[in-house]
């Protein structure tokens, strides 16, 4: 299977954790499949890219308190203490397939949350096609987070999972909770899927 590499870099960057009730959302520290998915279907369009990711370095992290309004009445809420990074690096792999000869070599979108605060402006630059069989699996901490019924696309095989659930869009309006498998899973996995990937000396 293919999957193209593209780099990122990002001022800002916040990806929160939901945390029921909580007041203050710490920041995820990888880019999740329905975070990274979700962007690039809305920008290109089409419901067969596939993208999961994760963050390389950052500078420092920061943080953001806003009062979401209730819709309905334009009430502010109990405020809510985001938790995001400065100046992030990282990488993110597509499953290479026909719809994506629609993503150029270098794009840019807003990422995460709080898009309308200004934060999640995201470049990316297309860096290299990687192709990975079965054979070529490491075994390894996984270092990013993704459905259940998606990890066969990318070739993850549970070794000890650890499992959690991510927010997926199912319409403009409604989203659901799915069984995925989160980073620290031990897998065995494509080397760019677990934690110090990069590090083996691939490119």
């Amino acid at each position: 299977m293919e999957y193209i590499h593209y780099t990122f870099k990002s001022e800002t960057l916040c990806i929160g954790e939901r945390i029921k009730k909580g007041t203050f959302r710490p920041m995820v520290m990888t880019i999740p499949y329905t975070t990274i998915t979700g962007a690039l279907r809305t920008y290109f369009g089409g419901g067969e890219i596939h993208a999961v990711g994760w963050i390389e370095s950052y500078d420092s992290k920061d943080y953001l308190t806003y009062s979401p309004r209730d819709r309905r009445t334009g009430v502010s809420k109990i405020p809510i203490s985001l938790e995001f990074l400065v100046n992030v690096k990282g990488h993110i792999y597509i499953l290479n397939n026909k719809e994506t000869e629609k993503i150029p070599g270098r794009f840019e979108l807003r990422l995460g949350a709080l898009r309308v605060k200004g934060l999640g402006y995201t470049q990316f630059i297309k860096n290299d096609v990687v192709e990975v069989d079965e054979n070529q699996l490491e075994y390894g901490e996984l270092n990013t987070r993704i459905p259940l019924e998606h990890i066969d696309k990318f070739l993850i095989k549970p070794i000890k999972p650890i499992y959690g659930y991510l927010l997926k869009p199912v319409s403009l309006s409604k989203a659901v909770y799915v069984k995925s498998l989160f980073e620290g899973s031990e897998v065995f996995a494509p080397w760019f899927l677990t934690k110090g990937g990069v590090a083996h000396g691939h490119s």
